[in-house]
């Protein structure tokens, strides 16, 4: 197969595990022999680029000096459409996955749909909304402040409506892949026109993530936290629960250092991410933060602790949680929609809701107290992925699924 991957934010650029699972996706794919094209987005600070079967030449929020005006995206999108027929022209690929495009515009993904001679597939990262939207409609709908000046803002965006779309619109999607059938059940809800949903959760390579014996584990647990600085994420209520924990005399640590690492990814909310650095600082060095640390380091920091804290509000598929298993983690996580599925309290996990600080403080403190039970989680979910989410299983999903859509668009 011929195939040309869409993305904007190729590792070593990422935002989160989806980039993460696009990159081991192309990699897998291209080991079984078919021949693939990465189109995707560059950064401001080293501009466009080709490596190989990455071409870096789409233009993204990241691309773009965020002090220009909002008619900003109308040369973004006339550029990344003429980028995306010239790949058309040259690679002429038999199926098109698109990943995660609406930084490159909202109305580019649409484009891409309508225009695309071959078959896409959609892989949606989590539970984000099936009609496109970003900030450029935001602006083309709302009405400036004042008759003249909104009039003025009204007619450019009608001038800006005859090179692209100036409001989201619902298209029919042919084959969308889910990484949980949560996210599937989510954009059906949302009246999403799916003629094919289907659900591939993710693959671990096992031996980029190798697991660990019983006697590796080190008490008290060395607790990690990997995610945005976001209020989706909630790293705070993370810091808040690791604070209390420290707080409690009776905790079997009196005469141990509690540690907590947290990795963190591309912020998105400004006010939440400054707090959240504030508490952090406040808890040095007990708590240590590590930024945009690539994919090819995490082997090393997941080895370097026990527990793996999501405290996610909704969650699609999180990569996180499948390499922490494989690195033989225990695990502490909400009920966050898309792991839902597979996370069983007690047996590969503890749960706690969303937000509740002394819950966790309690699910971190039963850990500490109770060496065996940290054990006894990590284990039980690397078997679980040995079981069910090795990386030559997705793989083979991911290749018939693409086959079966080249076939039906073939009839």
């Amino acid at each position: 197969m011929r195939i040309l991957f869409l993305i904007h934010c190729y590792p070593p650029d990422v935002i989160g595990g989806h980039e993460v699972r696009c990159q081991r996706t192309v990699e897998g794919l291209r080991a079984r022999g078919h021949e693939v094209l990465v189109l995707t987005t560059y950064r401001r600070t080293n501009g466009p680029s080709r490596d190989g079967h990455v071409l870096r030449v789409l233009r993204s929020k990241w691309s773009e000096d965020p002090n220009r005006t909002a008619l900003k995206w109308v040369g973004v999108f006339r550029h990344n459409v003429r980028r995306f027929h010239r790949a058309l022209r040259e690679f002429r690929p038999e199926v098109i996955c698109q990943w995660n495009l609406n930084w490159c515009t909202a109305a580019f993904v649409q484009h891409v749909h309508e225009t695309a001679p071959a078959p896409v597939v959609e892989f949606p990262g989590g539970e984000i909304s099936p009609v496109p939207d970003d900030l450029w409609y935001h602006y083309c709908r709302t009405p400036a402040a004042g008759l003249a000046a909104d009039w003025v803002k009204r007619a450019t965006v009608a001038m800006a409506g005859r090179l692209m779309p100036t409001a989201p619109k619902a298209f029919p999607y042919g084959t969308v892949s889910f990484p949980s059938p949560s996210t599937r059940d989510f954009w059906l809800a949302q009246g999403a026109q799916v003629m094919d949903p289907g659900v591939v959760y993710s693959g671990i390579d096992l031996e980029r993530f190798p697991g660990r014996s019983g006697e590796s584990y080190q008490h008290p647990p060395r607790f990690l936290f990997v995610g945005r600085l976001g209020p989706e994420k909630d790293p705070i209520t993370v810091l808040e629960a690791f604070a209390r924990v420290q707080e409690r005399k009776e905790t079997a640590t009196r005469d141990s250092e509690l540690a907590l690492t947290v990795v963190a990814g591309t912020g998105l909310e400004p006010d939440y991410e400054q707090r959240a650095r504030a508490r952090i600082e406040e808890l040095t060095p007990a708590v240590q933060l590590h930024e945009m640390v690539p994919p090819s380091e995490m082997p090393g920091i997941y080895a370097a602790h026990e527990v793996l804290i999501i405290s996610s509000d909704r969650e699609g598929g999180p990569q996180v949680l499948y390499e922490a298993w494989a690195s033989g983690l225990a695990v502490l996580s909400t009920r966050c929609g898309g792991p839902d599925e597979i996370l069983a309290d007690g047996e590969n996990c503890l749960t706690f809701p969303f937000g509740d600080a002394d819950a966790l403080a309690a699910q971190m403190e039963r850990l500490i107290t109770d060496p065996e039970l940290v054990v006894k989680l990590g284990q039980a979910g690397r078997r679980l992925v040995e079981e069910r989410f090795t990386l030559d299983r997705y793989i083979g999903e991911v290749e018939r699924l693409l086959e079966s859509t080249i076939a039906r668009a073939d009839r």
